[in-house]
């Protein structure tokens, strides 16, 4: 483990890029909320978020943490990405998946950190493709 930091460090990646300054720019608002909490989620009493969330080794700071779905169904995703996930055989969503996506659906910043193939791919990927077609092209 420990990984090796990356390759970059004597890179001049990006060094050929101009500075933009952002206060001259008019830019165009952009919606970062996405979730709707399925109802099911919603009647989960607090007391069984925390449990679960005990009991799968997550921990959460900060305000207006989501309570995690525990289906797939619960994600509350468009069908276009729901569908195709189930299709390649997952029957319910990651530890990581199963708090990273209301936290990414409503645009929260988050810090995951999980085992290799514990599904962190897929935690940040879907969501990110909601937020990615739901942009102004």
């Amino acid at each position: 483990g420990g990984g090796g930091g990356g390759g970059f460090q004597n890179s001049n990646l990006g060094g050929g890029l101009n500075t933009i300054d952002f206060s001259q720019r008019q830019l165009v608002p952009f919606e970062k909320d996405f979730y709707i909490e399925h109802p099911d989620v919603t009647a989960r009493p607090d007391a069984e978020a925390h449990a679960w969330r005990a009991s799968k080794q997550i921990v959460v700071v900060g305000d207006g943490v989501p309570k995690p779905c525990l289906t797939f169904e619960e994600a509350s995703m468009p069908e276009y990405v729901l569908g195709e996930v189930i299709k390649c055989g997952f029957d319910k969503p990651t530890p990581i998946q199963s708090q990273g996506w209301p936290m990414a659906l409503k645009g929260k910043n988050m810090v995951g950190i999980s085992a290799t193939g514990s599904g962190k791919t897929l935690a940040f990927l879907l969501p990110a493709m909601i937020h990615i077609n739901a942009q102004v092209s």
